[in-house]
């Protein structure tokens, strides 16, 4: 897990997701309470926090992980290890 902030507020991120058009998820470690329905920072047509069906998103999905490391923060976003440096 990581933590992605845009200075004003942090997500605890705990998996990225990338679809067939090309927004990117980014899983949030906040429980819906809700089977099959996740929170996420969703890059699309707009940017926005919300909840997400993994079902809807399923067909779609082109590349999924956990392994952060190599992944880039979202868009006006940065990871707080890198905001601290």
């Amino acid at each position: 897990m990581r933590q992605m902030t845009n200075d004003t507020t942090t997500l605890n991120i705990k998996e990225h997701i990338i679809l067939r058009n090309f927004w990117e998820y980014f899983v949030t470690d906040d429980d819906t309470g809700v089977p099959g329905v996740f929170q996420a920072f969703v890059m699309g047509d707009e940017n926005e926090l919300g909840d997400v069906s993994e079902e809807e998103i399923k067909p779609y999905i082109m590349l999924r992980t956990k392994e952060l490391n190599g992944v880039m923060p979202a868009a006006g976003w940065k990871w707080v290890e890198d905001a601290k440096a």
